[in-house]
């Protein structure tokens, strides 16, 4: 009888499965880099049927003329008035990235404006017709009301469509 620590059992001995289980690793791994191979061929590579994408009728988010003036924050509140859901916050995320400070975004419920509307409450025309240009669309309209926390309301109609290509990822 031994005292002491207990002793494994002795591992049986191999029959060549070691040569075929490197041989299957190998394999498997080359069948995944090629796999992987292909499929960043396919997406890197434009499609053939695919069709050019149209110019883009919005101006670029570099444009000086779309953005508020240097040194100045100018305050917007944005409305949904066009009856197509999302709409405020896709305007508002295009606002700011113009520089814009939107402060505020809502929809007025059962509401279908045709026409993009941007009310002045403190005076600032100038203001509203470089958010006009950075939106595309909308009517000035004056609308007086220095309680207000904001320079600047749009009241999205109909006629203001959001890029086409995704802003955030």
């Amino acid at each position: 009888m031994t005292h002491g620590f207990p002793t494994w059992p002795e591992p049986p001995e191999s029959r060549g499965g070691g040569r075929r289980g490197w041989l299957l690793a190998v394999v498997v791994l080359v069948v995944v880099a090629a796999g992987s191979a292909f499929a960043w061929w396919q997406f890197a590579q434009p499609a053939a049927d695919a069709a050019p994408a149209a110019p883009s009728s919005t101006v670029s988010v570099q444009d000086s003329t779309a953005r508020p003036p240097a040194d100045t924050r100018v305050m917007v509140r944005v409305v949904n008035a066009s009856g197509v859901r999302g709409l405020a916050r896709r305007a508002t995320l295009v606002l700011r990235d113009f520089g814009y400070d939107v402060v505020d975004y809502d929809s007025e419920r059962d509401a279908k404006r045709p026409v993009t509307q941007i009310l002045v409450h403190t005076g600032h025309a100038p203001w509203a017709e470089r958010l006009q240009r950075a939106l595309g669309v909308g009517e000035i309209t004056p609308s007086t009301d220095t309680s207000r926390y904001v320079d600047l309301t749009v009241v999205l109609g109909r006629d203001w469509q959001p890029p086409t290509e995704p802003l955030r990822p």
